[in-house]
């Protein structure tokens, strides 16, 4: 039999950037999908591998099937399963047809699934945990298409209160006092698939996320023009923003198969000034 054009390029990577444990695939057409065990939640779900089906929140961020084919089958292996409920969040527009979808899936199946499908506009924020919240925004594709940014949640004393001693906070507690605020540390950040657009567009908190997950297709000269025509992102395209990235990691997602691992890697220390380069890195075995 001859060999799957893409070999390893379609086995799930495991991986640590910045302190957030991920694993997933992503190869431009054929699959994305990125867990993190830590947080509990995917964003999008590709053709939904089997350690998958147990995470309760998935965050979807458009319709392609590259990214969203397995919706149905976590639907239904969470039901065989006798998981707890589910939730799907994504691009509202795109809601109505995916509950039809799955009613669908449920009628041929026999069955009904535990899971929703719920709209999650740009700029909408859900709290997961008292610790972390996710943020959608919008991307800028083809259809249409949400980012998303995961973000830790703490307390810290407002300004006021810092440097003052615990007796004098509790005191002020007691009296029914505000003496701390909510402060968001944006974790990772992953914005689905996407256009140059959203250098322009995307909240400060996307480049300034610990880890951003940012699709670029496209590496090669002779690609430019296929990433404007089908709404992705080209190298180039990142190495003219190149002073909007303040994270500690870059990883460019859904390579295309055009290009081959080596020739990537090179484009990226080609295309990329010193400073962003030695922080990027390429979604690849």
């Amino acid at each position: 039999m001859p060999a799957r054009r893409g070999g390893d390029r379609e086995e799930p990577i495991e991986a640590a950037w910045a302190g957030v444990r991920l694993c997933g695939v992503s190869v431009a057409g054929r699959e994305t999908w990125f867990h993190f065990p830590d947080l509990g939640l995917c964003f999008d779900v590709g053709r939904c591998p089997t350690p998958l089906v147990p995470v309760k929140h998935l965050f979807l961020s458009h319709a392609h099937l590259d990214h969203a084919a397995g919706v149905p089958y976590w639907a239904s292996q969470r039901r065989l399963g006798r998981l707890p409920a589910g939730v799907v969040r994504t691009e509202p527009s795109t809601v109505g047809a995916w509950r039809r979808l799955l009613a669908l899936h449920e009628e041929m199946e026999g069955t009904s699934y535990d899971v929703t499908v719920e709209p999650m506009p740009p700029g909408e924020r859900i709290l997961l945990r008292k610790d972390l919240s996710v943020t959608s925004f919008a991307a800028s594709h083809r259809i249409p298409t949400l980012g998303f940014v995961a973000s830790d949640v703490r307390r810290k004393l407002t300004p006021a209160w810092r440097g003052k001693g615990p007796d004098a906070v509790r005191a002020a507690v007691a009296r029914g006092e505000e003496v701390s605020e909510e402060v968001s540390v944006p974790l990772v950040a992953f914005c689905g698939d996407t256009s140059s657009r959203i250098f322009d567009t995307a909240p400060p908190e996307v480049f300034r996320a610990r880890l951003l997950l940012l699709e670029c297709s496209f590496v090669s000269d002779a690609d430019v023009h296929r990433a404007r025509d089908w709404g992705h992102l080209h190298l180039s395209e990142v190495a003219e923003r190149a002073e909007l990235f303040q994270n500690e990691f870059v990883v460019l997602t859904h390579l295309s198969l055009r290009s081959s691992p080596d020739e990537i890697r090179r484009e990226i220390s080609r295309w990329l000034p010193a400073s962003l380069a030695c922080r990027t890195l390429a979604f690849l075995p």
